[in-house]
């Protein structure tokens, strides 16, 4: 008789150790016969955390490929990673179609994939599975169909057009020659994406409906992720994008087409409204302080820290949080605990820069009082007192102090005493450090880190939230009606809740930026940096080969007296027009010859 073997997926998916909203915390160890293993509902639970399983796990990318974690903030001009992440390795242009990383994820994606078919296939063999009224069968099979499209929809935008494999689950031992198929042209890929996501989400709750559900996709997580796929295929990369033009099948199929289409825009804009109509439950979380530039700092602090608050569309309970708390805590050596961590998550001066004012200036616009040199008393939103900081930290806008650790700035743990500096004999330099663990551009990331130090667990992490909605619509209307009132709107919202002036002509309000596609991505790259958003978006906008050449941070070979806060180039990157999309694995198109490479690779 087939026997399966199920393994421990330890805190998968899980929101708490304390008891609520919890997810499938792992699968037995024991073995069970095939059709034993989807008899009872609470083996079935198991097997279908192992469909989850592969979704990526961005809080450990300090260990690219783990838990699917990518490069995605270390090979973006948002920051850096020493040490020998795989990050590196893009930004020096060390990887090819033969790199194990490269494999890891495709292959991942794609058991992932045959793991929900698999699932599909055959979880009506449990007898117990309707409880209380509820059809667990048919919801846990949307549950499945809906992650397995995502899983597509991740390796659509990490290596283009793919492979689209039957409903049905490959067999173990099926010829290779029988089940070998070429890659589907992009749009294809969307259309199935699309399709699944929306068939999966008519059999799913709409939100979730106690507190179990949390953690589990539904209709909302679905249509979210269908956003994110129609707003990737309108994007230059895949819309029309004439570099294009030879990448072929060995038929003549033309994977990526080559004629621009507005009505791509219009498509995901019009997913983006229906979304914000349909789920008016979903608000931009606020956080009240003691005058609004502090509510604006605390809100757009805690949205990341609050469980399942009001924004929160999508989010995965992790143990692994401590991971990356840890590499965005500084390393200081008077301190110890959740205050001594390992400075690997460096931010990068491009980011410092990205910031506002708090006059809602960008940091290049002129008048906007930016200077990097000199120093001002200041304090910051969450200090007790003013401390002398360089003029690049002062008067910036609340989302600045949300998200930058820099030289002078009280530690984020309210309880300590320790004030962080990164130049080379402060106590966070590298001075004093013997190893990697030092920033290598002066600056670490602050957002996403818990106020008591890397060691508090227990709370999720983020992946979806509605203002990344918010900003999906307004670029993709801007980009299909620009003088729809509803691009200032909502671009306002944003900024609003950031604590810094909206555009328009009222009171107060900064005049609408002529180039106000840039002023869209400008806010976007600030609202939803460090969140595995900026390498894909500088991406899909062809835009990399000018953001991702170099990365500026300051002198940390220096001390402050002897030119600390100097901007330097910390790093000559390389990127090439190949770059935009990774590679098939050699290994993939070895097996199956008729699955084409990509581009220039």
């Amino acid at each position: 008789m087939k026997k399966i073997y199920l393994y421990t997926i330890a805190t998968l998916l899980t929101v708490s150790n304390y008891g609520c909203k919890k997810f499938l915390d792992q699968v037995p160890d024991d073995r069970l016969t095939f059709d034993e293993s989807f008899a009872t509902k609470s083996t079935v639970d198991r097997l279908l955390a192992n469909v989850y399983s592969t979704l990526p796990d961005e809080t450990v990318q300090r260990a690219v490929g783990s838990s699917n974690a990518g490069p995605w903030t270390g090979a973006s001009d948002e920051g850096n990673y020493n040490g020998g992440n795989f990050a590196n390795n893009i930004n020096t242009g060390g990887w090819d179609a033969t790199t194990g990383t490269v494999n890891t994820f495709w292959q991942n994606y794609y058991r992932g994939i045959q793991a929900a078919s698999n699932f599909m296939a055959n979880v009506d063999k449990c007898t117990d599975c309707n409880i209380g009224g509820i059809d667990y069968v048919n919801r846990y099979k949307n549950e499945a169909r809906g992650i397995r499209a995502i899983y597509y929809y991740h390796l659509l935008r990490q290596y283009g057009p793919i492979v689209l494999l039957d409903n049905l689950p490959s067999q173990p031992d099926a010829p290779i020659p029988t089940i070998s198929k070429p890659r589907s042209n992009f749009d294809a890929c969307v259309d199935f994406i699309v399709a699944e996501l929306d068939a999966a989400a008519e059999g799913l709750p709409a939100l979730p409906q106690n507190n179990d559900d949390y953690g589990h996709v539904n209709k909302a997580v679905l249509q979210a992720y269908k956003i994110q796929t129609l707003l990737t295929a309108a994007s230059p990369l895949f819309n029309g994008n004439t570099d294009y033009a030879d990448l072929k099948n060995q038929d003549g199929t033309q994977l990526i087409s080559q004629t621009v289409s507005p009505a791509k825009w219009r498509r995901a804009a019009d997913a983006a409204k229906a979304f914000i109509t349909a789920y008016p439950s979903f608000t931009l979380f606020t956080k009240p302080g003691a005058n609004p530039f502090q509510t604006a700092f605390l809100s757009c602090r805690d949205v990341m820290l609050t469980d399942w608050n009001s924004e929160i569309i999508f989010a995965r309970g992790n143990a692994n949080i401590s991971y990356i708390q840890y590499d965005m805590a500084p390393n200081h050596n008077n301190g110890s605990g959740g205050d001594k961590g390992g400075s690997f998550r460096a931010a990068s001066q491009q980011m410092v820069e990205a910031y506002f004012m708090a006059s809602g200036l960008p940091t290049d616009a002129t008048g906007s009082g930016y200077s990097r040199t000199g120093f001002t008393n200041f304090q910051a939103p969450d200090d007790n007192q003013e401390r002398s900081v360089s003029n690049m930290y002062v008067n910036r806008e609340p989302r600045f102090y949300v998200g930058i650790t820099y030289t002078n700035r009280k530690w984020i743990n309210p309880n300590s005493t320790i004030v962080t500096n990164f130049a080379y004999d402060g106590n966070a330099g590298r001075g004093g450090i013997g190893n990697d663990d030092y920033s290598s551009t002066g600056y670490t990331q602050r957002k996403n880190l818990s106020t008591s130090g890397w060691q508090a667990t227990g709370r999720t992490n983020v992946v979806i939230r509605l203002a990344e909605i918010y900003l999906d619509y307004v670029e993709a209307l801007y980009e299909a009606n620009p003088s729809d009132p509803d691009v200032l709107i909502y671009l306002n919202r944003i900024r609003e809740r950031a604590g810094i002036p909206q555009y328009g002509s009222g009171v107060g309000m900064l005049p609408v930026p002529a180039d106000l596609r840039d002023a869209i991505r400008r806010e976007r790259r600030v609202e939803l940096a460090f969140e595995s958003h900026r390498y894909f978006d500088t991406r899909r906008w062809k835009i990399a080969e000018t953001t991702d050449r170099s990365l500026l941070g300051l002198s940390t070979m220096q001390t402050v007296a002897n030119g600390f806060y100097n901007v330097i180039q910390i790093e000559s990157r390389v990127f090439e027009k190949k770059h935009y999309l990774w590679p098939i694995p050699n290994g993939e198109i070895q097996k199956v010859p008729i699955i084409v490479q990509n581009t220039g690779w």
